[in-house]
């Protein structure tokens, strides 16, 4: 799911000269935010301008917001119109989400913000920059009850197929999403059936028609995760429209992590390069070429999560947590890049983007494909080259 790596950005704000206490007000200019609510999180952006033009007379300002747990969980503030540092900052903040963007009212967008700064407060703080955005906490903002309902809906992909409608709506039930799943569902739902009292992550989910005396329902098969333990829940849901009726748990028992590995499993692409530059210069240019790219930093290098620009992976029978992955990309300090991808079609057409891209200065050595994921276990191992991993994937080959 995305909001489980979005958390990992470690976002902070860009001082522009900022004198917010200097200006008599900030006129609200537009805003928007991202139809990803159903997905766990979602970002708000809002452009004012200032009352006073000055030097700094323009504000855009990007809210990351995590639904489920931590309210308003980063901010970024940028003072002026540069394009390439508004791209960049939108993209960092929005490239891995999948959404499109729905326009929002200066009243829905500052509840917005007071609504999740106010839960980030119970949870602890507003995060960094909140001297930024101040202002907006200050100002009235009510919204009257079918507004709210009418505001949800902004912030939601309209529901195409009725596997898209149980994803969603069990991924919210298990991360006890109580809003969400209010939404969702013809009539409040109990959650007295939950197994558990605490939010689990939604790892896997099969679904099955399944035609009986009452009608026609659905059988759901969904591996859960919290603290690396799992449980497969067996459950049947009726549906009304687009709309769930009925949900009822059969049966849920725990798995062991091998297990839900054996569940997750699906096949891996990998093509190795050399580098013939500068590994810095490498990253630069990878950082370039996907720059909504979540980017994390290894022992042994730095990875970047390419994802996929929608999230219609949740429309299929059978869904993932990462199948909103496009691609990997791990720049090691040996002086390596690693692509990997789920699908024949999706390295192919990043090989193609690479040689197009920094061809020049990179060297296709090796292909490989997988039946299941082996990159992790490069990357958590202490191998300078990933030939000297093959080869001891080799050594515990039982053909061999």
């Amino acid at each position: 799911m995305k909001g489980s790596h979005l958390k990992e950005r470690n976002l902070k704000v860009i001082k522009g000269g900022l004198q917010i206490t200097h200006k008599s007000a900030w006129l609200f200019s537009s805003a928007f935010a991202t139809n990803t609510r159903l997905m766990g999180v979602f970002v708000v952006y809002i452009h004012w301008a200032a009352e006073r033009p000055a030097s700094d007379s323009e504000l855009h300002q990007f809210f990351y917001i995590d639904a489920e747990e931590f309210g308003l969980e980063s901010y970024r503030g940028l003072s002026d119109n540069n394009a390439d540092a508004l791209y960049e900052a939108e993209q960092s903040m929005l490239g891995g989400l999948g959404g499109t963007k729905s326009d929002l009212s200066e009243k829905e967008a500052i509840f917005l913000i007071q609504k999740y700064a106010a839960l980030a407060k119970s949870n602890g703080a507003l995060p960094a920059g909140k001297e930024e955005f101040s202002f907006i906490l200050a100002r009235p903002a009510v919204l009257a009850p079918l507004e709210e309902i009418a505001l949800f809906y902004k912030l939601c992909v309209p529901l195409e197929t009725n596997e898209q409608l149980i994803n969603y709506f069990l991924m919210r039930y298990f991360s006890k999403d109580l809003e969400a799943i209010r939404h969702l569902s013809v009539k409040p739902m109990s959650m007295s059936a939950a197994p558990n009292k605490h939010s689990e992550t939604l790892c896997k989910n099969t679904i099955e028609p399944y035609v009986n005396p009452s009608g026609t329902s659905f059988l759901c098969e969904s591996l859960i995760e919290n603290s690396n333990r799992y449980q497969l829940i067996l459950s049947e849901i009726y549906l009304n429209g687009k709309k769930i009726s009925h949900f009822n748990i059969r049966s849920c028992f725990f798995v062991s992590a091998s297990e839900a590995a054996m569940m997750l499993g699906r096949p891996e692409y990998i093509t190795v390069y050399e580098l013939l530059g500068d590994v810095n210069e490498t990253h630069k240019a990878i950082a370039k070429l996907y720059p909504g790219a979540l980017q994390k930093m290894q022992e042994g290098g730095c990875l970047f999560l390419q994802f996929k620009n929608n999230n219609d992976h949740l429309k299929e029978a059978v869904y993932r947590l990462n199948d909103d992955i496009r691609g990997l990309f791990y720049i090691t300090e040996y002086g390596q890049l690693i692509a990997v991808a789920y699908s024949l079609l999706a390295i192919n057409r990043i090989e193609k983007e690479l040689q197009m891209a920094i061809g020049a200065t990179i060297v296709p050595t090796a292909k490989y494909e997988f039946k299941e994921s082996v990159f992790y276990e490069f990357m958590q191992g202490e191998f300078t080259e990933f030939s000297e991993f093959m080869e001891y994937l080799n050594e515990f080959d039982p053909e061999e």
